[in-house]
């Protein structure tokens, strides 16, 4: 028999299905771009230790519109999307200096990719998922590890 012999591809990772989730951000930076700054992102999803996605992006506040919307309703809809974030996981309100984020839980929304529906994302606070149209009469799950209160305790801080 030869080295190898009947291997078969297995893979480790688990994906996330639409609906919320409890999770601790795990890493967060600020990184730049063809279209300016952003914060990359990875969270620990409870219940789900090897899971996609696991990292998120945040663009930085818009300095024009775009799409339908213009400069001013673009700005109204980050500041919003962003208090929502900073509430979820009870960072101070503009702070945004993300290594203050990690070790912070909160709750996350896993949707549909607008773009790509074979593909979900993670939304870094918890709203209704965007569905797709044959699945629009789909209850919204909340995945949650009801077995383990303590798999993420509230941000103890660090001792060492």
């Amino acid at each position: 028999m030869a080295f190898g012999n009947g291997w078969k591809h297995e893979d480790s990772s688990e994906m996330l299905e639409v609906g919320n989730y409890k999770a601790k951000i795990t890493k967060a930076e600020i990184k730049s771009g063809d279209y300016g700054q952003y914060i990359q992102g990875e969270v620990e999803v409870e219940g789900h230790p090897n899971c996609n996605p696991h990292i998120f992006l945040l663009n930085d506040r818009p300095t024009k519109g775009f799409g339908k919307l213009d400069t001013e309703q673009a700005q109204k809809m980050w500041d919003r999307n962003m208090t929502s974030f900073f509430e979820s996981f009870a960072i101070t309100e503009g702070d945004f200096e993300p290594s203050h984020w990690v070790g912070k839980v909160g709750e996350i929304t896993v949707q549909q990719q607008r773009k790509n529906s074979q593909y979900n994302e993670i939304v870094m606070y918890k709203t209704k998922p965007r569905k797709a149209a044959e699945d629009k009469k789909t209850e919204v799950a909340t995945h949650t590890d009801t077995n383990n209160p303590d798999n993420f305790p509230e941000d103890k801080p660090d001792i060492f």
